[in-house]
């Protein structure tokens, strides 16, 4: 009590030193990082519950975010804006139905469209969080085609965010080379090819080219790994991105 009154009196008379504002204002903005971090994790823990091949893809995805966005030539705010849209980049399959989450064979056209709602329910999610709204423009058009044909609101090229045109890359590479329930595994090599392929229709010509620079460290680095491994490399990467 002693201590609280001789601040209130400091403060008051102008006394306290700058420093202290300076250590309190970074020790508020480091609790509030934190803070908002767990709420990334949590969203993201509620999504792997949904859907559990969520989980090791969100980490994969997020790690090679950070990855190429140093190489694309990001300052570290921009790489957080893309990390934290990589990992909550399929935040809205929150509220897909399981029926059509997790059906084993393909989808018919009246569940496709439902599953297509998924990253407008993401942007909704996230649309009243002051923290997550540089992540939004990746949630929201990470499906989008470079060609126009993608969804939800048919950008094409450029008018498709480069955070978005980026992450389409990342998310397709680690798809390819993941096994799913419906789907076994491609080679690298064959992974990079169709990846080629699409460029300029489904992907930026650009981003392709120097993607493919970096995409055979990339493979290196998370093939095999576990999900407790991938974990505590994204952990490393996070806190030289993010300071915590």
């Amino acid at each position: 009590m002693l201590l609280e009154t001789t601040l209130l009196i400091s403060v008051a008379s102008g006394t306290v030193p700058t420093v202290f504002w300076g250590q309190e204002w970074a020790r508020r903005r480091r609790m509030e990082l934190e803070y908002n971090i767990r709420i990334a994790q949590s969203l993201g823990h509620a999504a792997t519950l949904r859907d559990h091949e969520t989980g090791a893809h969100n980490l994969r995805v997020t790690y090679f975010a950070s990855l190429f966005g140093e190489a694309y030539g990001f300052k570290k705010r921009q790489i957080r804006s893309l990390m934290k849209g990589a990992f909550l980049h399929d935040v809205g399959k929150i509220g897909i139905p399981d029926r059509i989450l997790l059906k084993q064979a393909a989808l018919d056209p009246d569940e496709w469209a439902v599953m297509r709602e998924h990253p407008v329910m993401g942007e909704r999610l996230l649309a009243n969080m002051p923290w997550f709204q540089d992540a939004i423009p990746v949630v929201l058009y990470h499906h989008e085609r470079y060609d126009g044909s993608g969804y939800p609101a048919g950008l094409a090229g450029e008018a498709i965010p480069v955070m978005a045109r980026i992450f389409a890359v990342i998310d397709a590479f680690d798809a390819l080379l993941a096994a799913r329930s419906y789907k076994s595994a491609f080679a690298l090599p064959q992974a990079l090819g169709i990846l080629e392929k699409e460029s300029g229709s489904h992907f930026d010509p650009e981003i392709i080219e120097r993607f493919m620079q970096l995409a055979p460290d990339l493979a290196g680095q998370v093939i095999d790994r576990t999900e407790d491994e991938l974990r505590v490399m994204l952990e490393t990467r996070r806190r030289k991105i993010f300071g915590v």
